[in-house]
């Protein structure tokens, strides 16, 4: 039950390694790593070395991969002692700073099958199990055979990956070998020259994992700083978000005011016009009263008015008088009227005796002549 579970637990991560997420993650530590000052690459570089062993004829060579880089540490004979051989390493290993490294074991990359596989982009989060599926059509080998991994070259129309096979008794001898003397191994890589690939063909199940704790302390202090960066984050966008708040309720109460400000000087702008048209027409046109004041002024008291209209430009007055011709010289004696004519001809009123008249006359602007 334990191994399924970890099994299932291994596939998942291999699909988030694999998936849009893990990519993300990938991209992002490259990104922030070469934005290190280059003395903390150094140092990250490193923190993250591995113990490379070797089996040479009758020899054992150990050695320090950095970043895929082999330095030989020493050579030691394997007809020696294992204990005092395995007491001997770790020596060699604490003196290098080695102590908590994880041990890698290294096949030539003559002994081991290496071929080009391309396979359609939607197979990368179940990669290793259409390898193994893949296994007996690209290599003479069934999965159940040999051990391998991989290293993605291209993804474009197609996912290129170069895949690497060992067979697995070849693989699981020297293991042993190494088990026996007191040296578990947490990998197992190819060696090309003077570097390593970066593999680990190893299984996943046969792999010890070595706790470094100055590793983990380092872990730990950056998770904590990503926390720390988390909440930062987090409280600087809450915080800019309410002060966007504040701003929309300042701008609303502030567009509120400037809404009344413009709606009261549009009143007033309407009531200055207003009293502008008011004063304009004053200005231009003596007042209905003022020409009413006149008209009652210049008629002689033998007259009287059946009707009287008072418009913008002219008077319009309708009325009995007993000299009806005399009308049009007073009324063009006034001040506020002149150019005064009959609107048709006069004639009398057999019931009163008075002459019936209609005079149009054009009212005078102010200041005028």
């Amino acid at each position: 039950m334990a191994n399924a579970l970890e099994q299932k637990a291994r596939e998942l991560w291999s699909r988030v390694q694999t998936g849009p997420v893990g990519k993300f993650f990938d991209w992002w530590l490259t990104e922030l790593r070469l934005a290190m000052p280059a003395s903390w690459q150094e140092k990250l570089q490193h923190a993250m070395r591995r113990v490379s062993m070797e089996l040479n004829g009758n020899d054992l060579a150990i050695g320090v991969d950095e970043n895929r880089r082999l330095r030989q540490l020493d050579e030691l004979p394997l007809s020696s002692d294992s204990a005092m051989q395995r007491q001997e390493v770790e020596d060699l290993l604490e003196q290098n700073d080695l102590a908590e490294a994880p041990v890698f074991v290294l096949l030539d990359h003559a002994a081991v099958l290496a071929r080009e596989v391309s396979l359609p982009l939607a197979a990368e989060p179940n990669l290793p199990q259409v390898l193994a599926f893949e296994m007996d059509r690209q290599t003479p080998f069934k999965a159940s055979a040999v051990y391998y991994d991989w290293r993605i070259l291209e993804r474009g129309a197609q996912l290129r990956l170069m895949l690497y096979v060992v067979p697995r008794v070849e693989v699981d001898t020297v293991v042993k070998k190494l088990a026996d003397r007191g040296f578990p191994l947490a990998g197992v890589d190819i060696r090309n020259g003077a570097n390593t690939l970066g593999l680990n063909l190893l299984p996943a199940d046969q792999r010890v994992r070595v706790v470094n704790r100055k590793a983990r302390l380092n872990l730990a202090l950056a998770a904590a700083a990503v926390v720390l960066l988390a909440v930062v984050m987090a409280e600087s966008l809450y915080l800019r978000e309410h002060q966007v708040s504040e701003l929309e309720e300042a701008i609303a109460s502030v567009q509120g005011e400037a809404r009344q400000v413009a709606a009261i000087r549009k009143r007033i702008e309407d009531t200055s016009e207003a009293a502008g048209f008011l004063a304009t027409r004053r200005a231009e046109s003596p007042l209905a009263v003022e020409l009413l004041a006149d008209i009652t002024r210049i008629l002689p008291d033998d007259t009287y008015l059946d009707r009287l209209v008072i418009g913008k430009n002219s008077v319009q007055i309708q009325g009995k008088s007993q000299n009806a011709q005399r009308l049009i010289e007073l009324v063009n004696e006034s001040g506020l009227l002149n150019a005064a004519s009959f609107r048709g001809s006069t004639r009398l009123d057999a019931r009163s005796g008075l002459e019936i008249f209609e005079i149009n006359a054009e009212v005078m602007p102010v200041g005028g002549p």
